[in-house]
């Protein structure tokens, strides 16, 4: 039976994976669009040692519908890098194969790169290489008609054949040595822009982030250039995108494409040693965030949708960086949409000795086991009692890479935690036009009842201390330093705390221990402060934000639903504690009395009522 299967297998040519099905599955797997698969090709010129590298695309007027258009006809990757001997280029045609497979050094390594991204693209890839100048090129290629038609089997060994003119015209990279790769024959619908403009500023925004180590330091040029019927339609160089806005020459809009947008977190960079078979390695994990200037700028509501805010909107997520070279923008660690998200950076950069850690992929495009972490609670799946340094042990012992992933991790989450209370205070005190801090306000409503209080014989002993010029200073030292309100927010509190009289200031701010709101005296005025760090200000003062111009109805009535059932659950806690405090049980019922009845005062609308 075996040998009848062995004769028939032979009679129909079964290979395992027949060539032109196996070419068709790589065809629409592994590439997100243009842009990604271009950045394929610079890899391997950047690991050819590389400086310079040109993108070209070559556009024709097409008829398209009842008119014509201008669509992309060919498009070319040129690179002055070392050049490919015959042996070299053949292998780098073939699907799984290539020269850096066992090479830890430098960003490529799995060699499916070349041919791969090409023919997710177009049907016909050319490349030419040379070590001896472009007229003595060696050239070869993959048609995807040709392989489809089982008229191609294996990559054509390579002949000698000079680089076009027309292209050597359009490129002055073509040196001593160099590659060129051609794309032609693309079908519509793989390319993700049509048009070469456009095509090449969506590109610019990928590879000038995904190069900018390079490209700031000076060691790699990427020139991104479109021609048409023979003019240059456009020409210029790719500029840094940096997610950190930390790099001062940027693609950032002004006023930051000439300086940093954002400033450096913390103490600065956090390393992470992970060792693996003897030797030790660092991970390096850099925070950034953005500067108050982002607020002043523009304004606490619409900063987002200046140019550079919206530009900060594409570049959302932890940026993860292998070996110089970023392989994505991982938004596994983000809230949703939420636009506060945007100012704020992360880039975690590891070298290509820790693949199998992170779980890179070999299109370089992701790092599975990393992005797990973002989601990653040991407490869950630790066993009843284990202790954080016990799973860890036990996690590593059975050979699970995110035992070592597990610092970091936490640090990113636990700096994430405090970022975006920073970030959001940081509007804090900047309100539009339509509310001002000297609006009347509930502030004003907590000072009536306080004045009214000490006018019915209720006094306190901070009622005529009066809002001296230090007590001005130290409130809004207290504004700035604590509760993160900018300077400026916080003397335009001030401002309007001696205009208006006050003697209540309602502030939010990340207060230590269990109580969800504290109180501070700077002379006469009361300076209440609820703690952002406890469930009662997210689930009720923060679910009854009066900002809902983006709010739809049902998200208004949501907001409702929470905050109301949170409250009840508020006085479910304070009865527990009577219940529990048995020793103290009849002061808290005589506390909840007296608490009631000022209650009452604050909240009854006719002032005569109250005694």
């Amino acid at each position: 039976m075996n040998q009848s299967a062995n004769e028939n297998e032979g009679e129909i040519g079964a290979e395992i994976i027949p060539p032109e099905l196996a070419v068709r599955a790589m065809r629409d797997s592994g590439y997100r669009n243009t842009d990604y698969a271009l950045a394929e090709l610079i890899d391997n010129s950047v690991q050819a040692n590389a400086t310079q590298v040109d993108v070209i695309c070559l556009e024709v007027m097409k008829q398209v519908s009842q008119r014509k258009s201008r669509r992309i006809e060919q498009i070319a990757v040129v690179d002055n890098g070392d050049g490919m001997t015959p042996e070299t280029l053949r292998i780098a045609l073939q699907f799984g194969n290539g020269t850096h497979l066992k090479d830890r050094k430098g960003i490529g390594r799995f060699g499916m790169g070349l041919p791969n991204s090409s023919i997710s693209q177009c049907r016909r890839v050319e490349v030419w290489s040379w070590q001896a100048g472009p007229k003595n090129a060696m050239w070869t290629y993959l048609d995807v008609d040709e392989i489809e038609t089982a008229g191609l089997k294996a990559v054509p060994r390579p002949v000698p054949k000079p680089v076009p003119e027309e292209w050597r015209e359009r490129s002055e990279l073509f040196g001593t040595s160099g590659t060129l790769v051609l794309w032609s024959n693309f079908d519509d619908h793989r390319l993700q822009w049509r048009g070469a403009k456009a095509t090449l500023e969506n590109t610019e925004t990928l590879i000038g982030r995904m190069y900018r180590k390079f490209i700031d330091a000076g060691d790699l040029t990427i020139r991104l250039a479109a021609y048409h019927d023979g003019e240059a339609t456009f020409d210029a160089p790719t500029r840094v995108n940096d997610p950190l806005y930390i790099t001062p020459q940027s693609s950032t809009p002004p006023p930051f494409d000439k300086e940093p947008m954002f400033q450096t977190w913390g103490e600065g960079d956090q390393e992470f040693s992970i060792e693996i078979d003897g030797s030790t390695h660092l991970v390096t994990v850099r925070i950034s965030w953005a500067k108050e200037d982002t607020v002043t700028r523009g304004s606490s509501a619409d900063r987002g949708s200046t140019a550079y805010g919206k530009h900060a909107a594409r570049n959302v997520g932890v940026s993860v960086v292998r070996e110089r070279r970023e392989l994505e923008l991982d938004k596994a660690w983000t809230i949703g949409y939420d636009p506060r998200e945007r100012w704020w950076g992360i880039e975690v950069e590891f070298p290509s000795a820790l693949d199998e850690i992170f779980g890179v992929t070999n299109n370089k495009q992701h790092a599975n086991t990393f992005a797990a972490m973002a989601q990653f609670d040991w407490e869950e799946e630790a066993e009843p009692g284990e202790q954080r340094s016990v799973f860890r042990e036990r996690t590593l012992a059975s050979g699970d890479p995110r035992g070592l992933l597990i610092d970091i991790a936490e640090y990113i989450q636990d700096q994430l935690d405090e970022i975006r209370r920073r970030i959001k205070a940081q509007t804090k005190g900047k309100r539009s036009t339509q509310k001002r801090h000297d609006d009347p306000d509930v502030d004003d409503q907590a000072t009536d009842k306080f004045n009214e209080r000490a006018e019915g014989g209720h006094e306190a002993s901070s009622d005529e201390a009066g809002f001296s010029d230090d007590d001005q200073s130290r409130l809004q030292d207290d504004l700035t330093e604590n509760d993160h309100y900018s300077a400026e927010g916080a003397k335009n509190i001030v401002d309007a705390i001696v205009s208006r009289k006050r003697k209540v200031q309602f502030s939010t701010g990340h207060l230590d221990g269990h109580h969800f709101f504290s109180t501070k005296q700077f002379g006469d005025l009361t300076k209440i402060t609820f703690n952002t760090n406890h469930p009662i200000y997210e689930q009720l003062l923060e679910a009854l934000d009066p900002d809902t111009e983006d709010d739809t109805d049902a998200d208004l009535l949501d907001r409702v639903h929470k905050a109301s059932d949170t409250l009840k659950l508020l006085f479910a806690a304070w009865a527990r504690y009577e219940l529990e405090e048995t020793q103290k049980h009849d002061d808290l019922m005589e506390m909840r009395q007296e608490w009631g009845k000022m209650t009452k005062v604050f909240l009854r609308e006719n002032a005569e009522d109250s005694k």
